[in-house]
């Protein structure tokens, strides 16, 4: 949500009687408000955020050109997470070859994903400086680098700096799509391409291990990097051709000026956004766009001051906090299933190869990919339909009542890791309502908890996602310290217990949140997060 009100909201709000604070919306033509055109269709929405008159304003872009955009992003995001997160089906191989035990292996996970969630404190900043292009291409080579020096790595401490090091430059892949997203999308978009983001990023650890575990077993464990280098480079490239800089600064003062000058002002400033309504679907990246290098933003300082700190503030905002913990649940839930599928599968009571237990990740992404097909546009839907119940006026906490059926399968998920991993269960039951419902839960919970923070308080986009992943990956590498101990002394029960009992808080808090999010959206109406878009 933009951080400034227009004059048309506002006489609309005065007519309707709203109390429109950022996360309220006025989604109807009351008070002379517009809806969205694209392509000179309406949406059915009115334009949140206003775009500016320009062609190049990525609001404005065509559609052709945000797909092209959308998906060499997505494809970045997928490679960068295969080659981060896949190599558990490669621990019988690695423990042979540099003599290892269960949890130095799972370190070898768990180091590269804590330094995948605090590199982003650094990589937000860089990437509201520099932009979007030449921090994802600039961090994309670096990841070619990183997984040269996994495949060549030649004992335990060289391989684990590696993979720190490649935790570090693969962070991109979990903040940089979610501010392109804000970016190039509308209000009414950003669900469906919320859902598109969490499925690329999870089904890079849902189909990396399937990579892994086959190439391991026929061509050795080395070969996967070698394969990551070469995706890692493609995608680098593609970026280069297909990825203009997305991060655009428009004059969102003129509108908020105009609410406290004159009449004729304000029709003004409603004039100029009608003219942005036209131009949206008409526009393309122009030519600066495509530079390899944009000029450092000249309030650089300010950008490292702010996002430095605004991560710090953030995290004891009371929507942020909730929503960076239905992040790390449903991630967390994923990555005990992927630590233990090896040991597990791996074991004599099922006896299955490292390529089979590899094959075993393609339950996370059937599950993967039936969230994101429904949580976006079951979130999306559930809010509209309660906005036309509530006469036109959309408020941000519309989405949630669309997480009751993902939730139910997260628990399920839990139950059968807990109950079905201590009496070795079926493995039709282990994969499907296990691995399956766990990959559904990872991609719909977020999809949507992430979505309703970001309508909140969409000028920190970039930020909510710092926060989400440093929470995540923090639990994450205390996983990997814990899962196995806490299995020897109380079995896996105690392991899948514990994390229900961390998952189920902030599902809890939901409720309250329904009934109570408007209020704390109210108090924190005058802070400055929402005057940080015009700064960007």
């Amino acid at each position: 949500m933009s951080g400034t009100i227009s004059g048309q909201e506002q006489r609309a709000a005065e007519q309707l009687n709203v109390d429109l604070i950022p996360g309220t919306e006025v989604m109807t033509d009351v008070g002379g408000a517009h809806f969205a055109k694209a392509g000179g269709r309406e949406t059915g929405s009115v334009l949140v955020p206003h775009p500016s008159s320009s062609p190049n304003d990525p609001l404005n872009w065509s559609r052709p050109w945000k797909i092209i955009v959308a998906v060499s992003q997505l494809f970045y995001v997928w490679v960068l997470v295969c080659s981060a997160l896949s190599i558990a089906p490669m621990f019988p191989f690695l423990g042979m070859e540099f003599h290892l035990d269960q949890q130095q292996l799972s370190l070898l996970t768990g180091l590269n994903v804590i330094t995948l969630g605090f590199a982003n404190i650094l990589i937000v900043p860089l990437a509201n400086i520099f932009g979007r292009r030449p921090i994802s291409i600039i961090f994309g080579f670096l990841v070619v680098l990183t997984n040269i020096w996994q495949a060549l790595a030649t004992s335990h401490r060289s391989l684990l700096a590696a993979r720190a090091c490649n935790g570090i430059v693969a962070a991109t892949s979990e903040t940089i799509m979610v501010q392109v997203i804000a970016d190039m999308f509308f209000l009414h978009e950003r669900g469906f391409w919320m859902g598109t983001y969490f499925t690329m990023y999870f089904s890079g650890a849902f189909l990396g291990p399937i990579m892994a575990g086959n190439i391991a077993a026929r061509h050795g464990w080395r070969s996967f990097f070698w394969l990551t280098v070469a995706l890692a480079a493609f995608s680098t490239i593609l970026l280069i051709f297909t990825f203009p800089e997305t991060k655009y600064h428009r004059n969102s003062s003129a509108s908020a000026k105009a609410t406290s000058q004159t009449d004729e002002k304000i029709l003004d400033s409603e004039a100029n956004s009608e003219l942005g309504a036209e131009q949206v679907g008409k526009g393309k990246p122009s030519k600066a766009q495509w530079l390899p290098v944009q000029k450092p933003d000249s309030r650089w300082k300010s950008f490292v001051i702010r996002d430095l700190t605004t991560p710090i503030l953030v995290f004891f905002n009371p929507i942020v906090f909730w929503a960076a913990l239905m992040l790390a649940g449903p991630a967390d839930l994923l990555l005990i299933f992927n630590l233990t599928e090896s040991g597990l599968l791996g074991s004599p009571a099922y006896g299955w190869s490292p390529s089979a237990v590899g094959y075993s990740n393609f339950a996370f992404f059937v599950g993967g990919i039936v969230g994101v097909a429904t949580a976006g546009p079951l979130s999306d839907w559930v809010a509209r339909r309660a906005t036309i119940k509530n006469n036109g006026i959309r408020e941000a906490e519309f989405r949630l009542p669309a997480l009751i059926p993902f939730v139910c399968f997260f628990i399920i998920s839990h139950v059968v890791g807990a109950v079905g991993y201590d009496r070795l269960w079926p493995w039709q039951a282990i994969l499907v309502c296990g691995f399956g419902f766990s990959g559904l839960a990872v991609t719909a919970i977020p999809t949507i908890a992430i979505a309703y923070a970001v309508d909140c308080y969409k000028p920190i986009s970039g930020e909510i996602m710092v926060v989400g992943t440093v929470m995540k990956n923090v639990l994450g590498f205390c996983l990997s310290y814990w899962v196995f101990d806490v299995h020897v002394t109380n079995g896996w029960t105690g392991v899948f217990m514990t994390q229900f009992a961390v998952s189920m808080l902030p599902v809890v808090l939901t409720v309250p949140l329904y009934y109570f999010g408007k209020s704390l959206r109210r108090w924190t109406k005058n802070s400055d997060l929402h005057r940080m878009e015009a700064l960007i």
